[in-house]
């Protein structure tokens, strides 16, 4: 059985007291604009598997304007070890954002004994492993039902795949064991947006990437 233990980002609860234990007031969006309001930033996390629906497994609850990472290595080795302590017994799985994708997080959750899959960000490293990447690399894939894509703004059925090895943390890392080498999978869809607003064909391919990082079993 392949279990998963998703970290989402941190989340911001807005609360109207004024002395509210552990609140600060922080960024965040009320129907697409952006706020500083004054809240409760905690961290939870949930088990699930293909066959069960999710069961909160840990939160936290952080003060002030936190950020999503804070504390987000002690956290998953906090939340593997109850996955653990409750029978999760097979292979384990972290997914988390962006907002986790660090050097110190990742370690935790190997020494944790569970495997990581969490998604990239995009810096200039990572952009020249995505543009080495040969076009003969790429698998070209077709979603069951279309889904949203929150960059193009429209719905997506259609999308190419391909994986690398590759190491992440090199060029800040420099410490020995910084450094963290897995599947760096990169799934890509043609950008159309431009060209369509100024009411023309496509003059050359452009694409968006989204790239995850990941030790677990192909």
């Amino acid at each position: 059985m392949c279990w998963r233990l998703l970290a989402p980002a941190s989340q911001q609860k807005r609360v109207y007291g004024h002395q509210k234990q552990g609140a600060g007031f922080g960024h965040t969006k009320i129907q697409g604009k952006g706020l500083l309001v004054r809240g409760l930033n905690a961290l939870a996390a949930t088990i699930s598997t293909p066959l069960a629906a999710p069961v909160i497994a840990a939160t936290r609850l952080r003060g002030g304007r936190s950020g999503s990472a804070r504390g987000a290595a002690s956290f998953a080795r906090e939340a593997v070890g109850t996955a653990r302590a409750t029978g999760c017994s097979g292979t384990l799985v972290v997914r988390a954002d962006s907002a986790f994708y660090s050097a110190a997080f990742i370690h935790a959750v190997r020494r944790a004994g569970a495997f990581f899959s969490v998604t990239a960000q995009m810096n200039p490293h990572l952009r020249a492993a995505i543009a080495a990447i040969g076009e003969d690399a790429w698998a070209p894939i077709r979603y069951p039902r279309a889904i949203g894509d929150g960059q193009l703004r429209c719905w997506v059925s259609n999308a190419e795949v391909a994986e690398v090895k590759y190491t992440a943390f090199a060029p800040e890392g420099k410490k020995k064991g910084h450094h963290v080498t897995a599947r760096l999978i990169v799934r890509r869809v043609r950008d159309l947006s431009r060209d369509a607003a100024q009411g023309q064909g496509e003059m050359f391919p452009a694409w968006l990437y989204h790239a995850l990082f990941t030790d677990s079993r192909p």
